[in-house]
């Protein structure tokens, strides 16, 4: 696991965070476009995938969709979050093939995601 790069109070936010994610699917909320209250900290990886900044704030990667990604990729074995990320990519990929009312950059958008999200497990810490 990669919790030698979590620091406890990092942990605390990623797991409020995760949780805030988690009712909303418990309770079928829309979740492709939830806005989370509870932001993660700043990381290497927005740094690393370049993620933009309006002032000093990251635009993506905070309280979106994208944080989720991200605080995964910090907290599961890198075997389960290969898994994880590759399921993510098909089940974006399928919705993606089934409509006409989005495009992948929207959609991306929408989420949060940057257009190299899928560099996330590029990186190390």
């Amino acid at each position: 696991m990669n919790f030698a790069y979590v620091r406890e109070d990092d942990l605390g936010k990623y797991l409020r965070a995760l949780t805030r994610y988690r009712n909303v699917c418990a309770h079928n909320d829309r979740l492709f476009s939830y806005r989370n209250g509870d932001e993660i900290p700043d990381t290497l990886l927005h740094k690393k995938l370049k993620i933009p900044k309006k002032g000093n704030q990251y635009i993506n990667g905070k309280g979106d969709l994208f944080s989720v990604v991200i605080a995964l990729r910090y907290l599961l074995q890198a075997k389960h979050f290969k898994a994880f990320k590759k399921e993510l990519n098909q089940s974006i990929d399928r919705f993606i093939s089934q409509t006409t009312h989005v495009t992948m950059a929207e959609l991306l958008c929408i989420m949060g995601f940057p257009e190299n999200w899928k560099k996330v497990s590029a990186y190390h810490f």
